[in-house]
């Protein structure tokens, strides 16, 4: 669950992730599966701005990671062989009925990550480089449910800019 929720991948993607594919500068860098495009998510790196207050997430992860058994790929069976990814679905259901947490897929653990990084500030660009979507119109669909006091709230920095007026005399953000 943790790798699905940080990386935010599909699953066609999340049984493929492994350790082979963090970059000696701490990306975890993979081509996705559906679209041919290339994700980069920060995992051995400082994380941006967006995310500093999303690195319990990341350590929980790496936490699940040093307790699993080595392989090239981080989802694995009991038996050690990769997860496939047809029986990941089912697969990925029992685990979460079994942890007590019912009704959760992988897709919505994918569409939380979009939700917490609307959140915590990130712009629909920086949303779209996490999780790999092609469109802003995916990301601006997933986010809408974001809490919306928060992506109001204002940091004190914001609180601060100047603004200038305006011709009709009414003091506006950079008019």
């Amino acid at each position: 669950m943790e790798l699905i929720y940080w990386t935010a991948a599909r699953a066609s993607d999340s049984v493929r992730l492994g350790p082979g594919m963090v970059t000696k500068d701490g990306w975890l860098t993979f081509r996705q599966r559906k679209t041919g495009g290339e994700v980069s998510i920060p995992f051995n790196r400082a994380l941006p701005d967006f995310a500093l207050e999303m690195h319990a997430d990341l350590d929980l992860l790496k936490s699940a990671i040093a307790h699993a058994p080595r392989h090239m790929t981080w989802l694995v069976t009991t038996h050690g062989k990769p997860r496939s990814e047809k029986a990941f679905s089912s697969w990925f259901a029992e685990a979460a009925v079994a942890a007590g947490i019912a009704g959760k897929s992988a897709h919505g653990l994918r569409k939380s990550r979009a939700m917490a990084l609307a959140e915590a500030g990130a712009t629909a660009h920086q949303i779209a480089a996490w999780t790999g979507h092609e469109s802003l119109s995916e990301v601006q669909r997933y986010s809408k449910a974001a809490d919306r006091k928060r992506i109001l709230s204002s940091t004190d920095q914001e609180q601060k800019l100047e603004t200038s007026k305006t011709q009709n005399g009414n003091r506006g953000a950079n008019a």
